[in-house]
């Protein structure tokens, strides 16, 4: 893919352009959906349920300094120094994540929901990357909530999506934006620390007809609805119980992601260990483990982003395998995935440059 070198009022106006399809991109429905929830045990499991499996796995630098990326330039950018090093799944380039985890042992992971409405342009900096600004800047649930008074999603985030939030003192948060507002559920409001693809308050609303949840419904095991995956999760939730062994505590979430799989259609079951700060995952491609030791990476900025393909042939331990980040390698993804995204493949490829050349306007503190 060919990177455009072009003055700011020509970006402006390719900015302009990709502002009209915002209207109607978040009106086309996903394929697919996902799962995320959070174990007893400080274990955060996500399965990414999607139509496409590429992706780069990226250690993200602290002290990096950084300006919001914006589809709509009527809006301010946030601008910050990124507190924290994380490291994160992106299947749509560099900085702009599908989840991960940070070095605090904040995890976040986005899912759908197709009746999200984020909020207008307001006093508020905005960001696009939602998650990657948590990851840089929050340590826990706490604080991420607590950031929407100094910051807003972007009104035009053309994904809707909701957010599923964990730290490691075992609090857990989701996150919607409904009518143009941040709606959180945590502690008492979310007895069971999980989210699929319908609000909260509806999920929890459909798991109290169950039995062994207040209701007289049976739990319709295998089903791959998007409710039923919740009330399929909450039950092995609330009928875990730890032996004190991490082999098991990791195998019964790898259980649980498997108890709600969407066939083919599940690409990556994710496992993040607050604790120990390891994340460990499979694939539809390689049913075999792979861990990424955040203790033993550089989140130093004066050394070189790393990164490593999410279906690398590696096994085990991936952290000797990553390698320098390669701006073309970020620029094939983003151009590839953007295209085979039917909500996502009206974007005009000069806006598909942008998001290519975005990375290289962080700098080092």
């Amino acid at each position: 893919m060919r990177l455009h070198n072009r003055s700011s009022s020509w970006n402006r106006g390719i900015i302009l352009a990709a502002v009209s399809l915002l209207a109607f991109l978040p009106a086309m429905q996903p394929a697919r959906a996902c799962t995320a929830f959070l174990q007893e045990d400080l274990l955060a499991g996500k399965n990414y349920d999607w139509h496409l499996d590429h992706g780069l796995l990226l250690v993200n630098k602290r002290g990096i300094a950084k300006r919001a990326l914006l589809l709509n330039p009527a809006e301010k950018a946030a601008e910050w120094v990124s507190k924290y090093g994380s490291v994160t799944f992106n299947q749509y380039g560099r900085e702009m994540p599908n989840g991960g985890m940070n070095e605090a042992g904040l995890t976040i992971e986005t899912l759908m929901l197709p009746i999200t409405q984020n909020p207008a342009p307001d006093d508020r900096p905005a960001v696009t990357a939602w998650v990657q600004y948590q990851l840089d800047n929050s340590g826990t649930v706490e604080e991420v909530i607590a950031s929407d008074k100094a910051i807003r999603i972007s009104q035009g985030m053309p994904m809707p999506i909701h957010f599923f939030v964990g730290d490691a003192q075992g609090h857990a948060a989701v996150v919607e934006f409904i009518g143009g507002k941040l709606v959180s559920h945590a502690g008492g409001q979310l007895p069971y620390k999980l989210i699929t693809n319908d609000t909260c308050n509806d999920s929890l609303a459909y798991l109290a007809e169950h039995n062994g949840f207040g209701g007289t419904k049976e739990i319709h095991k295998g089903s791959q609805g998007s409710l039923d995956r919740f009330v399929i999760a909450a039950d092995r939730l609330k009928a875990y119980q730890p032996n004190g062994s991490k082999p098991a505590a990791i195998q019964y979430a790898f259980d649980t992601l498997a108890a709600v799989r969407q066939g083919k259609a599940t690409k990556w079951s994710i496992v993040h260990d607050l604790k120990n700060l390891e994340i460990h995952y499979k694939t539809e491609r390689c049913a075999e483990t792979r861990t990424i030791r955040l203790k033993e990476l550089d989140f130093g900025p004066r050394t070189p982003v790393r990164m490593i393909s999410i279906n690398t042939p590696h096994t085990g331990v991936l952290n000797p395998y990553f390698m320098d980040y390669d701006a073309d390698v970020n620029g094939w993804l983003i151009y590839y995935c953007m295209k085979h995204t039917p909500m996502l493949s009206v974007m005009p490829d000069p806006m598909l440059d942008l998001l290519a050349q975005y990375p290289e306007t962080t700098t080092a503190q």
